[in-house]
């Protein structure tokens, strides 16, 4: 026997739900420690990544790259914690594993803790739900029991009519449907979101690894949204899980208590398989939603990359014109052109330049040609010597 070995007494939930757990944490320890030891080819390969990391760093600074000395101390954080993500499984373990299946357990009982606080059956969530499958499958066993006939052997029990065979036995089909919907939609539902928290993460340095290069970084991304779509899946499981139960349990006391016929009621067995019903679909509708949050996730640029990059993604060159200083007649002409006031300089200048939006372009080529710039209407005229000297003889 294994270490995960479980007795089948103890309840089909309570045996999938530990085995899972045992099973997938133990593959999730061996699966890192096989894919990040020393002859395992992911060491060569992340060798080889850090090499031309480290080299593309070396060649933007000696060529006059976009890298900054002031970048350095990001850089040097960013490979250690990629370096301390993919050789520690305890540093793993704790950022990664546990945050993603174990926090999103502890968020759920915080948040369901007042309904716990009044509800029996909800107390405790792994009990409630073995409690809740065992008390629908033992009443389905007891309406399709019922539901023939003239087969109960005791006197004192009167047998189930023509006309209420047919109910019964709908009753019988309801509740045995709502048994395997509590099952899958709680203990299978967190297995699965379990096992691919536990697969993720036996992969999870092949991801950490790729989140140094800009191209690769969204695979990185991927990962962080599938295991946020994961830990979102047991945090709604769990939640509303307790509220089922919490829903359920008057239900289920009413079905235990068999009046005179010897069978449960059809109405409260039906009432029963709708509610269960109705929280197996929020479950499934939870876990799509859980799935677009988590693409909501991204990596946001360096505030030097953003500014540089358009709506496309693509780099622009920057334009040495909208980096030229305006000189003082330019600025003026700028501040008169915008100013309502200036009715006359408005209109001058309206046929002389153009919108606001490029006059740093448009002021720019014309302080680089020899023709008249566009603040001359408003200096006074100028006279030559020669002129002067006719004015004043």
């Amino acid at each position: 026997m294994t270490a995960c070995a479980t007795t089948p007494d103890i309840g089909a939930i309570r045996a999938v739900l530990a085995t899972v757990d045992c099973q997938t944490r133990d593959f999730a320890r061996l699966g890192y420690s096989s894919l990040t030891a020393a002859h395992s080819p992911f060491q060569l390969a992340l060798t080889a990544i850090l090499t031309i990391y480290v080299t593309i760093l070396g060649y933007r600074l000696m060529f006059g790259g976009d890298l900054r000395l002031s970048d350095s101390p990001g850089i040097a954080l960013k490979i250690g914690a990629v370096l301390a993500l993919v050789t520690n499984w305890g540093v793993f373990q704790t950022l990664i594993f546990d945050l993603a299946s174990q926090a999103p357990v502890e968020i759920a009982a915080v948040i369901s803790a007042p309904v716990q606080n009044r509800s029996d059956l909800a107390k405790d969530p792994v009990d409630g739900l073995q409690a809740a499958y065992d008390q629908l499958t033992a009443a389905a066993g007891s309406l399709a029991k019922s539901a023939t006939p003239g087969e109960s052997s005791n006197a004192a029990t009167p047998s189930v009519g023509e006309s209420d065979a047919s109910g019964a036995a709908n009753a019988g089909e309801a509740l045995n449907a709502a048994a395997n919907a509590v099952f899958l939609s709680s203990a299978g539902l967190v297995s699965i979101a379990t096992v691919a928290i536990g697969v993720l993460t036996a992969a999870g340095p092949l991801f950490v690894a790729l989140f140094l290069f800009l191209e690769t970084r969204g695979l990185f991304a991927g990962w962080v949204r599938a295991l946020g779509t994961a830990a979102f899946a047991l945090l709604s499981t769990w939640t509303l899980a307790v509220l089922m139960l919490d829903a359920l349990e008057p239900w289920l006391a009413q079905l235990s208590q068999q009046p005179a016929s010897g069978r449960p009621d059809t109405q409260t067995a039906m009432t029963a398989a709708s509610i269960v019903y109705i929280f197996a679909a929020s479950q499934v509708g939870m876990v799509l939603l859980g799935a677009i949050v988590a693409l909501g996730f991204r990596l946001s640029q360096r505030i030097g990359e953003a500014s540089a990059t358009d709506r496309t993604g693509v780099r622009q060159p920057d334009s040495p014109a909208a980096h030229m200083p305006l000189s003082r007649p330019a600025r003026l002409a700028e501040v008169l052109y915008q100013s309502p006031a200036s009715s006359v300089a408005a209109g001058r200048l309206a046929d002389a330049a153009s919108p606001v939006s490029i006059h740093r372009t448009a002021a720019a080529m014309l302080l680089a040609s020899d023709s008249p710039r566009q603040s001359d209407w408003y200096r006074r005229p100028t006279i030559s010597r020669t002129e002067s000297r006719r004015v004043f003889s």
